[in-house]
């Protein structure tokens, strides 16, 4: 008696032990972690898919050290674990919503349950615990094709957090060009607001290459429209201007603003750079010297190792236009 009573007291405590695990794990959810670029955002994404395989296998533990081990077949047990995990998921989510530093997402969600499906699935193909005909997942060929289904799910989630670092890659190798259109990655870093962006041909009177390409940017007859290069190759540092070129095959003058940000910008208006330019039919070549981007900021200096945005756009057109836009580089 004085066995058994001893035998339930570990077992009580080794449960509540995995239960102090399974909060911890579910803690590094509600830790601030970088969000400040789309590559850290992607990383973060995908890190859901490791934790929560993880959160899944500690679930199934603890449901076979209470009552799924007697009770319950091993099937089942799988089952409810996947239910705790998802149960899991829209709770912590829930609760990030309450979060200053976290937001959540539904695709969080899914990336935990794939997650918990990728854990769960490859432990399956060790589980002990299967017996009589389950027992065969652990045998080849089906664990091989497990394995198999895991190893493309998780790289299928590593994807936007590859293509994002070849991007930003890409993004160092051209500088001092910043954006030519020329390449799609470089277009990952391209953002419209009220207005779309095609990347064209040149119209024939701008006297550019055939095989160049442009960007021909619709504004739209709303508040801000245009464009935002976001995370433009940060450090400006030992260079002296700013330039782009301009196409305008309109019949009149049509102004334009170009704002740029760094990382340290409080959202005013006198904390950052902004300058309005006369766009005239024709091509306009645009040069800004850094040291003006550098002063532009009323009560400090901006900070030309931390550029984090340039912006081009119109401030409530009565209609429509089109302009061409392209070579933003340094120099």
């Amino acid at each position: 008696m004085k066995s058994l009573q001893s035998r339930s007291f570990r077992q009580a405590g080794h449960a509540v032990g995995w239960i102090f695990v399974l909060v911890g794990l579910l803690t590094f959810l509600f830790i601030p972690v970088p969000t400040h670029t789309a590559l850290w955002r992607a990383i973060n994404n995908f890190a859901h898919l490791p934790l929560f395989g993880i959160v899944g296998l500690v679930l199934l533990h603890l449901l076979r050290m209470m009552v799924a081990a007697t009770l319950w077949s091993p099937i089942r047990q799988y089952l409810v674990a996947m239910l705790g995990v998802l149960g899991l998921a829209l709770l912590t989510e829930a609760l990030q919503s309450l979060s200053a530093t976290r937001h959540p997402e539904w695709s969080d969600v899914l990336h935990d349950l794939g997650g918990a499906l990728c854990g769960l699935g490859v432990f399956l193909t060790y589980d002990p615990w299967l017996t009589g005909s389950l027992a065969r997942w652990r045998q080849f060929p089906r664990n091989a094709i497990v394995r198999g289904w895991v190893f493309v799910v998780v790289g299928i989630a590593l994807v936007p957090t590859m293509g994002w670092a070849y991007a930003y890659w890409d993004r160092a190798q051209r500088f001092p060009s910043i954006l030519q259109f020329s390449s799609s990655w470089e277009l990952k870093f391209v953002k419209a607001s009220n207005s779309a962006i095609q990347v064209v041909e040149p119209p024939q009177v701008w006297r550019k290459s055939a095989e160049d390409q442009v960007g021909k940017v619709e504004f739209y007859p709303q508040k801000y429209p245009g464009i935002r290069i976001e995370e433009p190759y940060p450090d400006w540092r030992g260079l002296t201007s700013f330039q782009l070129d301009v196409f305008s095959e309109l019949q009149n003058p049509q102004s334009v603003v170009i704002r740029i940000d760094d990382a340290h910008h409080n959202n005013d208006y006198t904390d950052r750079f902004n300058q309005a330019f006369t766009i005239v039919p024709g091509l306009n070549h645009i040069e800004i010297p850094l040291e003006r981007i550098r002063q532009a900021p009323l009560v400090r200096e901006m900070d030309l190792s931390a550029l984090k945005s340039i912006i081009i756009f119109a401030v409530n057109p009565p209609k429509a236009f089109s302009l061409y836009v392209d070579n933003f580089r340094l120099e």
